[in-house]
């Protein structure tokens, strides 16, 4: 099947949604990567997203979810109501999972497609 008839059958938000997630996540793995280069191990590479899986990705998380997290605080209402959506916490959580094995620019490349 044609990869335009794909994404015209996804809803937008959706789309923008994964395209946001996989943005947040390779600016993280980058930001990561640049501020630890010295700490790295000998074998080099991406040994600096393997050091704690758990705080790369809550680190992940709160990065997708602080313009809501803040907005949320600003009106007076609950701040971690956000997280509450465990569709978008699995999406968020996939795309993390999938840019730290892969590489997000890779999995961008896949959601992207030229126009004639």
């Amino acid at each position: 099947m044609n990869a335009r008839l794909i994404l015209r059958q996804l809803p937008n938000h959706l789309i923008f949604r994964i395209l946001h997630y996989s943005l947040i996540s390779q600016q993280l793995r980058d930001e990561l990567v640049v501020s630890a280069g010295s700490f790295r191990l000998k074998g080099g590479g991406n040994k600096v997203l393997e050091w704690q899986p758990f705080v790369l990705w809550l680190a992940n998380l709160l990065l997708n979810y602080a313009g809501d997290i803040l907005g949320n605080l600003l009106l007076g209402s609950l701040p971690l109501e956000p997280l509450c959506n465990t569709a978008d916490i699995l999406l968020s959580s996939l795309i993390c999972f999938v840019s730290t094995q892969t590489g997000t620019a890779s999995f961008t490349v896949l959601l992207t497609w030229h126009t004639p």
